[in-house]
């Protein structure tokens, strides 16, 4: 699907979220179902009006439907033979409908959304789409279902700019039923690939929603395809985020190469380097200083996630690799923001690192190499941050830093031509 074969859409057919029409149970019920759409929980049941309906929902699955009486209800998410509860939401049911229940967000912030199941059916030949964005914190996105082999950029999303937590402007979207390649990216840009699946058929007559979710890392997705009143299909993820942050004494240059994905050509030390999409899985990790190769690593990657490759030394002969994992999931509270500290200045590698926020210690005993596990603080303006070492002091202070509600911050503890010093990083 390209610029010149551009498929129809219908005009302005508004996504159905908590409709009240539609044919369904019989009498006074309604009809539910529980689409489990959050990876931060392996499986949940789901209590209307302190009654348990649906038990046992895996992540990417689906309950059959159930009656339950109509009007307004008390719903209740939990865990799976959990008493505890995750969410309560109340909802109004109207007799004699249909509607799909989608439970989403990270552990402990769990949300939900319902879909009315009664869009009337696509032509014959075509399947509707729409889309919801269940992603909290990817951001506002596009979606393209082109051929196999077809560019991005010669492509026009099916949907454009959906933002999270909202049903698509454009409505429901008619396609040409087919096979076809699903692409997700960050809003205006191609080159932010989010999700890349292929094999997604789209069949004569039906409606499908698809429900955009959060990865493990938090800017990757995955995306659940649900047809109206009929199968839920999981559409996961199978790359991970890499980055190279060269930081070797003298300005080291560092060239790294993951499996057959090249991350870094002769980077200059110190530097942060761009997230590359890489394969998930066990991979081999390749790194040279100055033309010095370092020992190789097998390094296993989860689908979704984000890591930093920190390579770091006094020199090209004992620098080293290492693997950090990076958790750039926002906070789950908005006036948040999330911070830590890596140590990576070779001149302080005999020295643990502590770092004070506000006067306050939050990271203590890091070791050379290491990252520190993330804080989560209160943003604001004009916060101070110190990092110290044993025996050297407040070696670094910034008395004037913004952090940003949902940021995920890191300072980097580099080496300068004036002593150790501190970068502040807000990449996702």
């Amino acid at each position: 699907m390209n610029k010149r074969h551009l498929l129809g859409l219908l005009a302005a057919l508004p996504l159905a979220l908590l409709s009240a029409c539609g044919g369904g149970s019989d009498g006074n019920d309604a009809s539910v179902r529980l689409v489990n759409a959050s990876a931060g929980y392996a499986s949940l049941d789901l209590y209307v009006d302190d009654t348990l309906e649906i038990s046992g929902i895996d992540f990417g699955a689906a309950s059959g439907y159930t009656n339950v009486t109509a009007g307004d209800v008390d719903k209740v998410f939990t865990a799976a033979d959990s008493t505890t509860t995750l969410l309560t939401k109340s909802d109004n049911l109207a007799a004699s409908s249909k509607y799909t229940i989608v439970a989403f967000g990270v552990e402990g912030a769990l949300k939900s959304v319902n879909f009315a199941d009664d869009e009337d059916a696509a032509d014959s030949g075509e399947t509707k789409v729409g889309i919801y964005n269940a992603a909290i914190g990817a951001g506002t996105l596009d979606i393209y279902l082109t051929g196999e082999d077809e560019s991005l950029e010669s492509s026009e999303p099916v949907h454009a700019s959906v933002a999270e937590s909202s049903s698509s402007g454009s409505g429901y979207v008619a396609v040409d039923a087919g096979t076809y390649r699903l692409r997700i990216t960050a809003a205006g840009d191609t080159s932010d690939v989010r999700l890349d699946v292929s094999g997604v058929t789209l069949s004569s007559t039906e409606v499908l929603n698809l429900v955009t979710t959060t990865g493990s890392g938090g800017v990757l997705i995955n995306a659940i395809g649900i047809v109206q009143d009929g199968a839920v299909t999981p559409y996961l993820n199978t790359y991970a985020r890499a980055r190279v942050v060269p930081a070797v004494a003298n300005g080291g240059q560092v060239t790294a190469m993951l499996g057959s994905t090249e991350l870094a050509a002769a980077a200059q030390s110190p530097s942060i380097g761009l997230y590359t999409l890489v394969p998930a899985g066990t991979l081999t990790l390749q790194t040279s200083v100055d033309g010095t190769s370092l020992a190789d690593q097998s390094v296993t990657l989860a689908a979704g996630a984000d890591v930093t490759v920190l390579v770091t030394g006094s020199s090209p002969a004992t620098a080293t690799a290492s693997v950090i994992a990076d958790d750039n999931r926002l906070p789950t509270v908005a006036s948040r923001y999330k911070l830590r500290l890596v140590h990576a200045a070779p001149s302080l590698a005999d020295k643990s690192l502590s770092m004070a926020v506000a006067y306050t210690t939050v990271s203590t005993g890091l070791a050379f190499g290491a990252a520190s596990d993330f804080t989560v603080l209160t943003s604001g303006t004009g916060i101070q941050i110190d990092v110290s070492a044993p025996g050297t002091g407040n070696f670094y202070s910034n008395t004037d830093v913004t952090f940003a509600a949902n940021g995920v911050y890191t300072v980097f503890i580099f080496d300068s031509d004036d002593g150790p010093t501190g970068v502040i990083s807000n990449a996702r």
